[in-house]
């Protein structure tokens, strides 16, 4: 566990700030609170405790001060390979058997990784997967819809879709899309607390992704992973490095996408009139998603950052060696930036949320996950006509967890008339 500079300031909240590895299980509404309060009483920078490594650590909160540190290049997510330094998982340390992945690069070789990446995860490839999307999004629903009202919309849909559509992506075969996703998944979510356990998950994964490339570079598809291996002006790309960019778009693109998903049909279908709204007005629909990115809790974000000299950031310096977690979640919720920042504006038209990231390293499966959510949400309202939760508490708000709801049971009506399935 790292430690944390020393504060004289008088605050509600602990300072050190101690930052929780096992996202899924926090609420959203108290993990916003406590940060507000903190970025009132404190500042935008906050020193804290992170739950892996060793030395001094900080959150950024404020979305100008998370904007820094995600762009400024003082601030390193190289530097934590083979070290010790304050991260929130095991995965950000980068020893054996963890491996070295664009993300975890920095400078000249993250850049020329990411050009030759985002040349094959264009546009025009994101929309091609439109119609396969579209088709996966039915399907489940047809399998969903016929277990009848009450069922669960997480583990019967939700969780289905995103995984099916980057394993499309990636050309995995959809027999083979369960065999690693429970061991990344519990890396992402920081449900693995010991170096036994990690080292045994990402070894699960590992072995999966070496066995994908070998067999991609025998027999390549119309898939990323051998449009890379492919591409005879993007370089060396060796095996390692392709079975980091699958794990890294895997955890991306099913754990983040899902746990996205969930928290606005989450909203949704607790928000019947809104639903309604959003249902009638298709043409909000990408706006509404920004505003949705904005506010649905999907995780404190990013990676811890190492700084490699002393920065002065949102009132405090930053010493050399510190570590800096860009906290995402609450800088979306900046008053400096949003008005009324906590309400859900479907029609707001202001700064952009920091959700997939700032700067080099900035989510480069963005576009994709704005395709899959428009499809996912047309086909829900093109099915349903009104869709509501099972257990509509009042304080439904209140218990949303950071990773996207573990379960979400509805009802339904079948048409226009109002006629129940």
């Amino acid at each position: 566990m790292s430690t944390a500079p020393q504060t004289t300031k008088t605050t509600s909240y602990p300072v050190p700030y101690p930052m929780q590895s096992r996202q899924d299980i926090i609420v959203a509404a108290q993990l916003e609170h406590e940060l507000k309060t903190l970025r009132e009483e404190y500042g935008p920078v906050v020193p804290a405790i992170m739950p892996f490594g060793e030395g001094r650590a900080w959150i950024a909160i404020g979305y100008d001060e998370v904007q820094q540190v995600m762009s400024d290049e003082r601030f390193s997510v190289a530097k934590h390979r083979g070290n010790n330094y304050p991260r929130m998982r095991h995965s950000e340390g980068h020893k054996r058997p963890f491996r070295l992945a664009f993300d975890k690069m920095d400078g000249p070789e993250q850049v020329a990784r990411r050009r030759v990446l985002a040349r094959h995860l264009s546009v025009k490839r994101v929309m091609a997967l439109k119609p396969h999307t579209r088709q996966v999004v039915e399907d489940f629903l047809d399998n969903f819809q016929q277990q009848g009202p009450g069922a669960d919309l997480m583990t019967d849909f939700v969780e289905q879709v995103p995984i099916a559509v980057i394993s499309r992506l990636l050309g995995i075969p959809d027999e083979e899309k369960n065999l690693f996703r429970d061991a990344a998944l519990d890396l992402m979510n920081g449900r693995v607390t010991t170096e036994a356990e990690a080292n045994k998950h990402i070894t699960t994964v590992n072995d999966y992704f070496d066995s994908l490339v070998a067999r991609r570079r025998v027999q390549p598809g119309d898939d990323l992973i051998s449009a890379l291996i492919t591409d005879v002006d993007s370089g060396t790309w060796d095996d390692e490095e392709l079975g980091g960019v699958g794990f890294v778009l895997l955890t991306a693109g099913h754990d983040a996408t899902a746990s996205t998903i969930g928290g606005i049909l989450y909203w949704l279908a607790h928000d019947p009139e809104r639903y309604a709204f959003l249902r009638e007005n298709r043409e909000l629909i990408p706006r509404a998603i920004e505003e949705f990115l904005r506010i649905v809790p999907a995780g404190t974000g990013t990676r811890v950052r190492i700084a490699t000299e002393d920065v002065e950031i949102g009132g405090v310096l930053v010493k050399k060696d510190d570590g800096i977690h860009p906290v995402v979640h609450p800088a979306n919720f900046d008053p400096r930036i949003y008005s009324d920042p906590y309400a859900l504006d479907l029609e707001r038209d202001e700064a952009p949320h920091l959700r997939f990231g700032y700067g080099p390293h900035a989510c480069p499966g963005s576009q994709l996950a704005r395709m899959e959510i428009r499809e996912l949400l047309n086909g829900v309202f093109d099915r349903f006509p009104r869709l509501w939760a099972v257990d509509n508490a009042d304080d439904w708000r209140d218990q949303m967890l950071l990773r996207g709801p573990k379960s979400l049971r509805v009802a339904w009506d079948q048409n226009e008339t109002g006629e129940n399935q």
